[in-house]
């Protein structure tokens, strides 16, 4: 039975979602910002209305007054009376109550006037009909003529009270409806966003039971969902490239100590069983030294191998003259090599510069070199050349070795690939150190066929 435990996701509530929320938190917000903003225009509004009410009634006092110190109060009261449209009360209730007594009004009584100044009257039942009675809510401005006659001009406000009530009603009813879009807006977005995130969480638990090759949809919900699932794909795709790796290394370490350490144990168990032949003993104790001494070579590779591969970013660059580093290692090798009957001809005079990291550009150089002298015999004959070509500049090491078939160049490029399962001389290590330096620099690696032996390119990007 399998350690792995399958867990069904819990699929969430709408009413749980953080869209949900959001909507609700901007509603309450936008209502009080909306309150706010309201009673800020309903103050600013009645101020505006009630000045010009007030400013209508001071020009009708105004003109009232210019009539009574112009002719009388007296003869005021008689030309009120004498004109019918004086009485209609439907914009301004007025009275005069003249010194000998006459008195004019169209509804505006003496017990709703202040002998001077505003005076704001409100209604002691409910009215009946639109127009003023006797006791209507009204603006009333009052004041006196030169003979002492009592001057009252009002206005009903019940159009302000009106105006007041449609504003708060609008407002009220606006709110609710902005409030209720804004819950269902939240709801319908919330129920879109978990059908989209459904998806995902399907896909996150399939690769959690195992399927590490599933990978997430993309959600729509705009770019940066689609960019944050992009991500998150390319964090599983390098996941799965390392755990494949770690897989692939683990078999292969298994598969390489294997024999090793198997000789290892029998030298000591020859050493053993010869202890009474002290110098069979040291033969074998010797061989068991040069076993690990291969071993610890095998591990060195790994550890620099990995280092190098999980530099990424971290490889501190500089620039370097491929030209000139070349013939440096050729003037390391090439007594190595003239000493075994062979030759090693290193690249003309000339500077050819690359961004990267000389010692490691020096390794993969070097261990080119190496892996031409190791397959290609004594009488090799070897060549360095540099050059720069379509963007890149290009390092060869070609020889005229066995070579290697084409089928089995890229797998040479891996990690313990041998070309023959019972060839268990090196490390398998060579190739794949220069393939991963080439990938740190950003270029690559190409074999081709020398005819006869073996030409290997590392292409790395120019320092422009």
């Amino acid at each position: 039975m399998s350690s792995r435990t399958r867990v069904k996701a819990r699929r969430p509530s709408i009413w749980s979602t953080a869209s949900l929320r959001f909507a609700a938190a901007f509603s309450l917000l936008f209502g009080i910002g909306a309150a706010g903003l309201i009673v800020a225009v309903d103050y600013g509004l009645m101020r505006f209305a009630e000045a010009e009410v007030r400013d209508g009634l001071t020009h009708q006092m105004e003109v009232m007054r210019a009539d009574a110190d112009r002719h009388g109060s007296a003869a005021l009261v008689r030309e009120l009376n004498s004109q019918a449209r004086n009485r209609d009360a439907r914009r301004y209730l007025l009275l005069v109550v003249a010194p000998d007594g006459q008195t004019f009004s169209n509804g505006l009584t003496r017990q709703a006037v202040n002998d001077t100044g505003f005076r704001r009257n409100l209604p002691t039942k409910m009215r009946q009909t639109r127009w003023p009675d006797q006791t209507p809510n009204m603006l009333v401005l009052s004041g006196h003529a030169q003979d002492g006659a009592l001057l009252a001009v009002g206005r009903d406000t019940q159009h302000l009270d009106e105006l007041r009530s449609g504003v708060r009603q609008f407002a009220f009813w606006s709110g609710l409806v902005l409030f209720v879009l804004a819950i269902v807006g939240g709801l319908t977005a919330g129920w879109l966003f978990l059908r989209r995130l459904e998806g995902v969480n399907n896909a996150v638990g399939r690769i959690i039971a195992g399927q590490e090759a599933t990978r997430l949809p993309a959600i729509g919900f705009g770019r940066e969902f689609d960019d944050l699932a992009q991500n998150l794909n390319r964090m599983l795709d390098r996941q799965e490239a390392a755990h494949t790796a770690l897989k692939t290394l683990s078999e292969g370490v298994a598969h390489e100590l294997r024999t090793p350490l198997t000789r290892v144990r029998n030298r000591l168990e020859e050493a053993a069983a010869n202890v009474d032949d002290p110098e069979r003993a040291a033969d074998a104790l010797d061989l068991a030294m040069q076993e690990t001494d291969q071993l610890s070579s095998l591990f060195e590779g790994l550890l620099a191998l990995a280092r190098l591969e999980s530099s990424g970013d971290g490889l501190k660059t500089v620039p370097v003259d491929a030209a000139a580093l070349a013939r440096t290692v050729c003037d390391i090798y090439r007594p190595i090599v003239e000493e075994g009957g062979g030759a090693l001809n290193a690249p003309p005079d000339g500077a050819l510069m690359v961004q990267g990291d000389p010692h490691l550009l020096q390794q993969a150089l070097a261990n080119l070199i190496e892996n031409a002298v190791f397959h290609g015999g004594g009488d090799v004959q070897i060549t360095v050349s540099v050059w720069q070509d379509d963007g890149a500049v290009r390092l060869s090491v070609s020889d005229n070795g066995p070579g290697i078939p084409d089928d089995q160049h890229d797998k040479v490029l891996r990690r313990f690939h041998r070309l023959s399962p019972n060839n268990r001389s090196g490390s398998g290590l060579g190739l794949a150190m220069v393939a991963a330096v080439a990938r740190a620099h950003g270029g690559a690696v190409r074999l081709s066929d020398n005819t006869p032996g073996l030409k290997v390119e590392l292409i790395l990007p120019t320092d422009d």
